[in-house]
Protein backbone atom coordinates (compact mmCIF):
# COMPACT_ATOMS: atom_id res chain seq x y z
CA UNK A 1 0.00 0.00 0.00
CA UNK A 2 2.93 2.83 0.77
CA UNK A 3 4.40 1.65 -2.54
CA UNK A 4 1.00 2.66 -4.15
CA UNK A 5 0.65 5.81 -2.29
CA UNK A 6 4.21 6.77 -3.24
CA UNK A 7 3.56 5.79 -6.80
CA UNK A 8 0.61 8.30 -7.12
CA UNK A 9 2.47 10.97 -5.43
CA UNK A 10 5.56 11.12 -7.61
CA UNK A 11 3.22 10.96 -10.44
CA UNK A 12 0.95 13.32 -9.29
CA UNK A 13 4.00 15.94 -8.36
CA UNK A 14 6.00 15.06 -11.27
CA UNK A 15 4.08 14.02 -14.38
CA UNK A 16 1.33 16.71 -14.50
CA UNK A 17 3.28 19.85 -12.69
CA UNK A 18 6.19 19.77 -16.01
CA UNK A 19 5.76 22.95 -17.59
CA UNK A 20 6.39 23.21 -21.35
CA UNK A 21 7.71 26.66 -21.72
CA UNK A 22 10.00 25.78 -25.01
CA UNK A 23 7.70 27.93 -27.25
CA UNK A 24 7.86 30.53 -24.85
CA UNK A 25 10.03 33.27 -26.67
CA UNK A 26 11.02 35.44 -23.86
CA UNK A 27 12.54 38.98 -26.21
CA UNK A 28 8.76 38.91 -27.67
CA UNK A 29 6.91 38.65 -25.00
CA UNK A 30 8.75 41.46 -23.18
CA UNK A 31 8.83 43.38 -25.58
CA UNK A 32 5.07 42.47 -25.55
CA UNK A 33 4.58 43.82 -21.91
CA UNK A 34 6.61 46.95 -22.34
CA UNK A 35 4.52 47.63 -25.35
CA UNK A 36 1.58 47.36 -23.33
CA UNK A 37 2.29 49.77 -20.51
CA UNK A 38 2.67 52.44 -23.38
CA UNK A 39 -1.01 52.32 -23.87
CA UNK A 40 -3.28 54.80 -22.57
CA UNK A 41 -4.38 52.72 -19.50
CA UNK A 42 -6.78 54.90 -18.32
CA UNK A 43 -9.10 55.09 -21.68
CA UNK A 44 -12.10 52.50 -21.69
CA UNK A 45 -11.13 51.94 -25.17
CA UNK A 46 -7.57 50.42 -23.85
CA UNK A 47 -8.36 47.16 -25.01
CA UNK A 48 -9.06 47.67 -28.59
CA UNK A 49 -5.47 49.02 -28.77
CA UNK A 50 -4.38 46.29 -26.64
CA UNK A 51 -5.91 43.83 -29.01
CA UNK A 52 -4.52 45.41 -32.28
CA UNK A 53 -0.64 45.16 -30.45
CA UNK A 54 -1.51 41.58 -29.95
CA UNK A 55 -2.34 40.92 -33.56
CA UNK A 56 0.33 42.65 -34.96
CA UNK A 57 2.62 40.92 -32.71
CA UNK A 58 1.70 37.59 -32.84
CA UNK A 59 0.07 37.09 -36.34
CA UNK A 60 1.66 34.09 -37.80
CA UNK A 61 3.39 32.88 -34.42
CA UNK A 62 0.59 31.29 -32.78
CA UNK A 63 3.05 29.32 -30.20
CA UNK A 64 3.53 32.48 -28.50
CA UNK A 65 0.31 33.86 -29.10
CA UNK A 66 -0.62 31.16 -26.82
CA UNK A 67 1.56 33.03 -24.01
CA UNK A 68 0.86 36.16 -25.38
CA UNK A 69 -3.01 36.10 -24.86
CA UNK A 70 -2.61 34.73 -20.95
CA UNK A 71 -0.72 38.02 -20.38
CA UNK A 72 -3.02 40.28 -22.09
CA UNK A 73 -5.79 38.45 -20.40
CA UNK A 74 -3.97 39.82 -16.93
CA UNK A 75 -3.34 43.02 -18.44
CA UNK A 76 -6.88 43.64 -18.89
CA UNK A 77 -7.86 42.16 -15.62
CA UNK A 78 -5.49 45.02 -14.25
CA UNK A 79 -7.22 47.49 -16.16
CA UNK A 80 -10.49 46.87 -14.03
CA UNK A 81 -9.55 48.08 -11.06
CA UNK A 82 -9.22 51.60 -12.76
CA UNK A 83 -12.74 50.89 -14.40
CA UNK A 84 -13.84 50.17 -10.85
CA UNK A 85 -13.20 53.84 -9.51
CA UNK A 86 -14.63 54.92 -12.23
CA UNK A 87 -17.26 52.74 -11.30
CA UNK A 88 -18.30 54.39 -7.86
CA UNK A 89 -17.10 58.20 -8.78
CA UNK A 90 -20.42 57.98 -11.08
CA UNK A 91 -22.01 56.66 -9.04
CA UNK A 92 -23.24 55.42 -4.95
CA UNK A 93 -23.72 52.08 -4.15
CA UNK A 94 -27.34 52.20 -3.74
CA UNK A 95 -27.34 53.35 -7.03
CA UNK A 96 -25.71 50.69 -8.33
CA UNK A 97 -27.46 47.96 -6.49
CA UNK A 98 -31.13 49.75 -8.21
CA UNK A 99 -29.50 48.41 -11.47
CA UNK A 100 -28.18 45.35 -10.73
CA UNK A 101 -30.41 43.88 -7.64
CA UNK A 102 -33.58 46.22 -8.66
CA UNK A 103 -34.72 46.06 -5.39
CA UNK A 104 -34.03 49.73 -4.83
CA UNK A 105 -36.41 52.87 -6.83
CA UNK A 106 -34.57 55.64 -8.94
CA UNK A 107 -35.33 58.44 -11.02
CA UNK A 108 -36.03 57.01 -15.07
CA UNK A 109 -33.47 59.38 -16.26
CA UNK A 110 -30.86 58.09 -13.70
CA UNK A 111 -30.99 54.46 -14.22
CA UNK A 112 -31.08 55.33 -17.96
CA UNK A 113 -27.37 56.79 -17.29
CA UNK A 114 -26.62 53.70 -15.63
CA UNK A 115 -27.60 51.64 -18.19
CA UNK A 116 -25.95 53.38 -20.66
CA UNK A 117 -22.50 53.13 -18.55
CA UNK A 118 -22.71 49.35 -18.64
CA UNK A 119 -23.31 49.23 -22.17
CA UNK A 120 -20.88 51.41 -22.87
CA UNK A 121 -17.71 49.29 -20.96
CA UNK A 122 -19.81 46.30 -22.28
CA UNK A 123 -18.05 47.20 -25.69
CA UNK A 124 -14.66 47.13 -24.14
CA UNK A 125 -15.33 43.57 -22.13
CA UNK A 126 -16.74 44.90 -18.51
CA UNK A 127 -19.53 44.14 -16.78
CA UNK A 128 -20.78 45.15 -13.23
CA UNK A 129 -20.41 42.40 -10.61
CA UNK A 130 -22.09 42.10 -7.26
CA UNK A 131 -20.44 40.14 -4.56
CA UNK A 132 -23.18 39.17 -2.17
CA UNK A 133 -25.31 41.89 -2.60
CA UNK A 134 -23.35 44.42 -0.79
CA UNK A 135 -20.44 45.29 -2.93
CA UNK A 136 -19.82 46.03 -6.69
CA UNK A 137 -16.85 46.10 -8.94
CA UNK A 138 -15.88 45.95 -12.37
CA UNK A 139 -14.76 42.49 -13.87
CA UNK A 140 -13.50 41.30 -17.20
CA UNK A 141 -15.86 39.46 -19.46
CA UNK A 142 -14.07 36.27 -20.01
CA UNK A 143 -15.46 35.49 -23.17
CA UNK A 144 -14.46 39.16 -24.77
CA UNK A 145 -10.67 38.49 -25.96
CA UNK A 146 -11.67 34.97 -26.74
CA UNK A 147 -14.16 35.86 -29.19
CA UNK A 148 -12.09 37.91 -31.07
CA UNK A 149 -8.56 36.22 -30.61
CA UNK A 150 -9.18 32.80 -30.76
CA UNK A 151 -8.35 32.33 -34.48
CA UNK A 152 -4.96 33.32 -33.29
CA UNK A 153 -4.04 30.65 -30.75
CA UNK A 154 -2.97 27.27 -31.52
CA UNK A 155 -5.33 24.19 -31.86
CA UNK A 156 -4.94 22.71 -28.25
CA UNK A 157 -4.76 26.24 -26.51
CA UNK A 158 -8.27 27.27 -28.10
CA UNK A 159 -9.57 24.10 -27.00
CA UNK A 160 -8.85 24.73 -23.42
CA UNK A 161 -9.87 28.41 -23.23
CA UNK A 162 -12.79 27.77 -24.75
CA UNK A 163 -13.99 25.19 -22.70
CA UNK A 164 -12.50 27.46 -19.78
CA UNK A 165 -14.68 30.19 -20.77
CA UNK A 166 -17.71 28.50 -21.28
CA UNK A 167 -17.45 26.96 -17.42
CA UNK A 168 -16.07 30.68 -15.84
CA UNK A 169 -19.81 31.65 -15.14
CA UNK A 170 -20.84 28.56 -13.39
CA UNK A 171 -18.93 28.19 -11.14
CA UNK A 172 -18.78 24.96 -8.83
CA UNK A 173 -18.13 26.36 -5.33
CA UNK A 174 -20.14 29.14 -3.42
CA UNK A 175 -19.51 29.74 0.14
CA UNK A 176 -18.52 25.94 0.68
CA UNK A 177 -21.15 24.79 -1.43
CA UNK A 178 -21.35 22.56 -4.63
CA UNK A 179 -23.63 24.25 -6.71
CA UNK A 180 -23.77 22.04 -9.50
CA UNK A 181 -24.49 18.25 -9.56
CA UNK A 182 -21.77 15.87 -9.13
CA UNK A 183 -22.33 15.06 -12.92
CA UNK A 184 -21.53 18.36 -14.57
CA UNK A 185 -18.17 18.42 -11.83
CA UNK A 186 -17.11 14.83 -13.28
CA UNK A 187 -17.68 16.18 -16.60
CA UNK A 188 -15.60 19.31 -16.40
CA UNK A 189 -13.13 16.47 -14.60
CA UNK A 190 -12.96 14.44 -17.39
CA UNK A 191 -12.29 16.77 -20.79
CA UNK A 192 -9.62 18.19 -18.64
CA UNK A 193 -8.45 14.96 -17.54
CA UNK A 194 -8.76 13.34 -21.34
CA UNK A 195 -6.81 16.48 -22.73
CA UNK A 196 -4.09 16.18 -20.53
CA UNK A 197 -3.74 12.24 -22.00
CA UNK A 198 -3.71 13.73 -25.55
CA UNK A 199 -2.04 17.13 -24.89
CA UNK A 200 1.31 16.18 -22.12
CA UNK A 201 3.36 18.76 -23.39
CA UNK A 202 0.10 21.54 -23.14
CA UNK A 203 2.07 24.78 -22.24
CA UNK A 204 -0.41 24.92 -19.09
CA UNK A 205 -0.50 21.56 -17.97
CA UNK A 206 -0.06 22.87 -14.35
CA UNK A 207 -3.25 25.01 -14.93
CA UNK A 208 -4.99 22.09 -15.99
CA UNK A 209 -4.15 20.17 -13.38
CA UNK A 210 -4.73 22.47 -10.75
CA UNK A 211 -8.39 22.71 -11.75
CA UNK A 212 -9.13 19.13 -11.81
CA UNK A 213 -7.69 19.00 -8.06
CA UNK A 214 -10.09 21.56 -7.39
CA UNK A 215 -13.05 19.79 -8.52
CA UNK A 216 -11.46 16.60 -7.00
CA UNK A 217 -11.74 17.82 -3.86
CA UNK A 218 -15.12 18.37 -4.11
CA UNK A 219 -16.07 14.66 -4.67
CA UNK A 220 -13.43 13.11 -2.90
CA UNK A 221 -13.34 15.12 0.57
CA UNK A 222 -16.28 17.32 0.12
CA UNK A 223 -16.78 20.85 1.05
CA UNK A 224 -18.66 22.45 4.43
CA UNK A 225 -21.70 22.69 3.43
CA UNK A 226 -21.88 19.54 0.98
CA UNK A 227 -20.45 16.23 2.18
CA UNK A 228 -20.12 13.42 0.08
CA UNK A 229 -20.63 10.96 3.49
CA UNK A 230 -23.43 11.06 5.51
CA UNK A 231 -24.12 11.08 9.62
CA UNK A 232 -22.53 7.56 9.82
CA UNK A 233 -19.23 8.13 7.56
CA UNK A 234 -20.18 6.50 4.89
CA UNK A 235 -19.82 7.95 1.71
CA UNK A 236 -23.46 9.01 -0.40
CA UNK A 237 -24.16 6.79 -3.18
CA UNK A 238 -24.12 9.37 -5.65
CA UNK A 239 -21.00 9.96 -4.92
CA UNK A 240 -19.42 6.62 -4.96
CA UNK A 241 -21.49 5.53 -8.01
CA UNK A 242 -20.03 9.02 -9.78
CA UNK A 243 -16.73 8.03 -9.24
CA UNK A 244 -16.89 3.87 -9.91
CA UNK A 245 -18.31 4.95 -13.61
CA UNK A 246 -15.83 7.54 -13.88
CA UNK A 247 -12.58 5.21 -13.24
CA UNK A 248 -14.34 2.50 -14.70
CA UNK A 249 -13.77 4.65 -18.18
CA UNK A 250 -10.43 5.53 -17.50
CA UNK A 251 -8.38 2.91 -15.96
CA UNK A 252 -5.10 4.31 -17.39
CA UNK A 253 -5.44 8.28 -16.68
CA UNK A 254 -3.73 9.58 -14.00
CA UNK A 255 -6.90 10.63 -12.26
CA UNK A 256 -9.09 7.48 -12.80
CA UNK A 257 -6.19 5.83 -11.10
CA UNK A 258 -6.38 8.86 -8.33
CA UNK A 259 -10.11 7.47 -7.70
CA UNK A 260 -9.77 3.89 -7.90
CA UNK A 261 -7.26 4.24 -5.19
CA UNK A 262 -9.55 6.35 -3.10
CA UNK A 263 -12.87 4.09 -3.77
CA UNK A 264 -10.37 1.19 -2.62
CA UNK A 265 -9.45 2.73 0.90
CA UNK A 266 -12.55 3.06 1.04
CA UNK A 267 -14.15 -0.20 0.10
CA UNK A 268 -11.31 -1.79 2.70
CA UNK A 269 -13.28 0.51 5.56
CA UNK A 270 -16.78 -0.20 4.55
CA UNK A 271 -17.14 2.73 2.81
CA UNK A 272 -16.41 4.89 6.01
CA UNK A 273 -14.21 7.85 5.96
CA UNK A 274 -11.28 8.01 8.18
CA UNK A 275 -8.01 10.36 8.75
CA UNK A 276 -6.00 8.49 6.97
CA UNK A 277 -8.55 8.22 3.98
CA UNK A 278 -8.53 12.45 4.77
CA UNK A 279 -4.98 12.01 4.77
CA UNK A 280 -3.97 10.51 1.42
CA UNK A 281 -7.13 12.89 -0.55
CA UNK A 282 -4.96 15.94 1.18
CA UNK A 283 -1.44 14.87 0.39
CA UNK A 284 -2.38 13.44 -3.24
CA UNK A 285 -3.63 16.52 -4.55
CA UNK A 286 -1.79 19.30 -2.86
CA UNK A 287 1.62 17.10 -2.00
CA UNK A 288 4.19 19.35 0.31
CA UNK A 289 6.97 20.73 -1.24
CA UNK A 290 5.43 21.02 -4.91
CA UNK A 291 6.91 23.94 -6.60
CA UNK A 292 4.96 25.49 -9.61
CA UNK A 293 5.86 28.75 -10.06
CA UNK A 294 3.94 30.64 -12.99
CA UNK A 295 6.20 31.34 -16.54
CA UNK A 296 4.76 34.16 -16.94
CA UNK A 297 5.21 36.07 -13.39
CA UNK A 298 8.02 37.93 -14.85
CA UNK A 299 5.88 39.42 -17.89
CA UNK A 300 3.08 39.95 -15.39
CA UNK A 301 5.75 42.08 -13.06
CA UNK A 302 6.70 44.93 -16.00
CA UNK A 303 2.69 45.74 -16.21
CA UNK A 304 2.31 45.89 -12.57
CA UNK A 305 5.38 47.99 -11.85
CA UNK A 306 4.52 50.22 -14.83
CA UNK A 307 0.64 50.34 -14.66
CA UNK A 308 -0.23 50.11 -10.82
CA UNK A 309 1.21 53.35 -9.05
Amino acid sequence: MKKIIFGLLIMFSVACFGQNTTSLDDAKLTQFANDLTRLPFSERDVIDKACELFKSTFKGDKDNADWGYQLLYYYHQLSCEDKTITLHKTFSDEEIRSLKIGDIVVLPKLRGEMKSFEKEYAKYGYRIMSFEDTSYCIEVNPSFLYDRLKDYLTKDYSYYRGNWVNEYDEVPYWHAKLVVPIKEVMRRIQWRDEFLVKNPQFIRNDLVTREIEYLSFSVTKGLENTPIYDKNDVILPEYKSALQEYYSNHTETVWGKYYTEFIHRLALNKYRNSNSIDQFVIETLYPKGRKNIDPLLKYEDILVDNLMD
